[in-house]
């Protein structure tokens, strides 16, 4: 007899602002989701004082083991980031296995195996016992599971990418790039992600092209970007829009000429998919889990990090070849749609997760 819900999906609320929260509601538009009778367990929301987090996280737990007593879900699937997501999430797998509930561990950002490496005795240890509960840990890209593999042997390890909802990001028609000169930038405002870079680029890209306008779309150092770009006396040239979502963030993505996310460090980010399902040419760097879904040429082109004499290159060579731009955009539509669609990692999932699971009659 099947249990009442199959998967449990332990993971920040589909309200917060990063990206293993839109990949969970991105699998809940899967046919996985409804076939392997799938729920959400919140364990962590980015909208309140860090106090009242703190307190809501430990609060979850106590409502977690209430919710695996009465729901005895058939597995429970793990998603977190490094450091403190990790120690979050390692007292859910604790939890999980107390009650013997086998526990998948899908770990996201490329920067685990530094969180890993560079962590004390106990951090790693708690990693090493974390990860050994698990039946299954799934990482997004080959490079990052070939990373941690030499530390566990007997662990049983699988590769699935972030899925992009094609339905939402596919444009009905995407214009011309002939006449537009929008570049974007969307994602977490800080150091790592390279969005300071843009700023330094910003003076050279506008002597050659006035027309640009670069746009900022993300939070956290929000305040500290407007300061920089007004200091430098640039502000007639950029517009920092803050967190962006929904129709707003379709608009950005549909209208703009280039996307910039020239990251230090990343998983496989989700708003680089997003941006090749709306047929977006991109200007990124090839680390963590990027090198796995972009191909240089084909959706856009690389940059080394912390390059910005590469970075304003290619920029204006984006700006001023149209016919470029518009035989990327085609291109990289038409790779997110056969590799990176909603059911096509749904059925990954499923290859995972079907050993576990039983489908009702």
């Amino acid at each position: 007899m099947c249990n009442s819900v199959g998967v449990m999906f332990v993971a920040p609320d589909i309200q917060s602002r990063g990206g293993i929260a839109k990949v969970i509601e991105n699998y809940q538009r899967s046919e996985f989701w409804e076939k392997y009778r799938c729920a959400q367990f919140s364990s962590y929301r980015d909208w309140d004082s860090r106090y009242t987090r703190i307190a809501h996280s430990l609060w979850r737990y106590f409502v977690f083991v209430w919710t695996l007593i009465v729901s005895r879900p058939s597995v429970i699937s793990i998603h977190t980031a490094e450091s403190a997501s990790y120690f979050r999430k390692l007292g859910y797998i604790i939890l999980a296995r107390l009650f013997a509930i086998p526990v998948v561990v899908h770990i996201h950002p490329a920067s685990f195996y530094e969180f890993f490496m560079q962590g004390g005795a106990l951090s790693r240890f708690a990693v090493v016992r974390g990860l050994n509960m698990s039946k299954n840990v799934v990482f997004l890209s080959q490079r990052a599971m070939d990373q941690l593999r030499p530390f566990f042997q007997d662990a049983r390890m699988s590769v699935i990418p972030n899925p992009v909802d094609l339905e939402v990001y596919e444009p009905r028609s995407r214009p011309p790039a002939k006449g537009n000169y929008r570049i974007l930038f969307m994602g977490w405002i800080i150091k790592e992600k390279g969005v300071y870079d843009i700023v330094e680029v910003m003076p050279e890209v506008i002597a050659r092209f006035p027309q640009a306008e670069f746009l900022f779309a993300g939070n956290k150092e929000v305040e500290r970007l407007k300061r920089m770009i007004e200091d430098r006396q640039l502000a007639q040239h950029a517009k920092v829009l803050g967190w962006v979502d929904g129709k707003e963030k379709l608009e950005l993505l549909h209208t703009s000429r280039i996307l910039l996310l020239p990251s230090y460090t990343e998983g496989v980010p989700n708003v680089l998919l997003e941006a090749m399902a709306s047929g977006l040419p991109a200007i990124t760097c090839p680390v963590g889990g990027i090198p796995s879904v972009f191909i240089e040429g084909e959706n856009g082109y690389f940059v080394s990090p912390g390059n910005t004499k590469d970075l304003a290159a290619r920029i204006m060579h984006l700006l001023e070849n149209d016919e470029i731009c518009d035989a990327i955009s085609k291109c990289t539509g038409r790779r997110a749609k056969t590799i990176y669609s909603i059911e096509a990692v749904g059925s990954q999932l499923e290859n995972v997760y079907k050993h576990f699971l039983c489908t009702p009659s």
